[in-house]
């Protein structure tokens, strides 16, 4: 199999269950243990959507320090290695860095150092973008934003995106701070449609994040799936959507995998890809989620071959 690229990683979602220990170990928190592992201390346990929210919060409070996300992208780095990922640009968090108090610069040096490292010791490019929390309102997210542009591509930093509650943050609020993303040559990542219950709402949020916000990537789309208007909007602008079966299984915005849209984006022509989403938290690995797809949708390989292609082409990162 050839080598390939994720789209849709984040970094605080790929932290280990070891590394939980040693970092819970270092700022002296052991009861984060009980409550984020399973009694063998191997895997991630959660109920439901809301439960898995509660645990991305408490596993990402112990990510304090250069040190602490250096290690976490040295880890992620060897995750990619054995999944034989050669790209990846992956999602870190600055609006959660802010509300914590931390300033996501310094962070960002680290990443970029552990990315140099990643890249001549295992040949895997590690590119950055940052986001912004929508239902935190458009003066964060200016913060956030302000933080991404002052490290800018000397530091890695790709793209940007938005994340968080679509119910409670519509991205037409944030067409102001897209717009100078777009300026400063930076690509933008929107997550919408998540959440395919979301009906009208949901559509809505995908069509917002391409037409007022200009986003060229799409994390998730399960809602536009319903929507033949949207589909046709989406390939005519190739718009890429990063599509994320196997963790919307896991977090219940589809009831089985063979639930996900994936075969309709394909029939409708509109450019995707497979990637984790938050591979440390659910156990996941793209090369697992290719062979997962080929047994729920009866990929082709050419099908196949060309999901891989298309996330090639649609990355942000500059590579020779």
């Amino acid at each position: 199999m050839s080598r390939r690229v994720e789209l849709h990683t984040h970094l605080e979602g790929s932290l280990t269950p070891a590394r939980l220990v040693a970092l819970a170990e270092r700022y002296g928190q052991p009861g984060l243990l009980v409550a984020c592992l399973d009694p063998s201390g191997k895997s991630y346990q959660y109920d439901g959507f809301a439960g898995f929210l509660r645990l991305y919060r408490d596993v990402t409070s112990v990510l304090r320090t250069p040190r602490d996300f250096r290690e976490i992208t040295l880890d992620l780095g060897e995750q990619l290695a054995a999944d034989n990922v050669d790209q990846a640009e992956v999602t870190v968090s600055y609006g959660v860095l802010l509300s914590r108090g931390i300033d996501p610069r310094p962070i960002q040096q680290a990443l970029h150092e552990a990315a140099q490292e990643v890249w001549e010791t295992r040949g895997i490019r590690l590119s950055w973008l940052p986001d912004a929390v929508r239902q935190w309102g458009l003066d964060k997210a200016w913060r956030a934003w302000e933080a991404a542009a002052t490290c800018g591509r000397d530091l890695g930093v790709v793209g940007f995106g938005l994340g968080g509650d679509e119910t409670n943050g519509p991205a037409a609020d944030f067409a102001p701070l897209f717009a100078d993303v777009a300026v400063e040559g930076l690509g933008i990542s929107i997550h919408a449609g998540e959440i395919p219950s979301m009906g009208d709402a949901g559509r809505h949020s995908v069509r917002e994040a391409v037409e007022i916000c200009g986003a060229t990537r799409i994390g998730h789309g399960l809602a536009a799936a319903s929507d033949p208007l949207l589909l046709a909007l989406l390939a005519a602008r190739g718009v890429h959507v990063e599509a994320c079966p196997r963790s919307n299984l896991a977090t219940g915005a589809i009831d089985r995998l063979e639930d996900h849209p994936l075969r309709i984006f394909l029939a409708a022509g509109v450019p995707c890809s497979l990637n984790t989403d938050d591979r440390g938290l659910f156990g996941l690995d793209l090369a697992g989620e290719y062979d997962a797809a080929r047994e729920a949708f009866d990929l082709t390989d050419v099908e196949v071959e060309t999901m891989a292609a298309s996330a090639r082409e649609a990355a942000f990162a500059v590579t020779c």
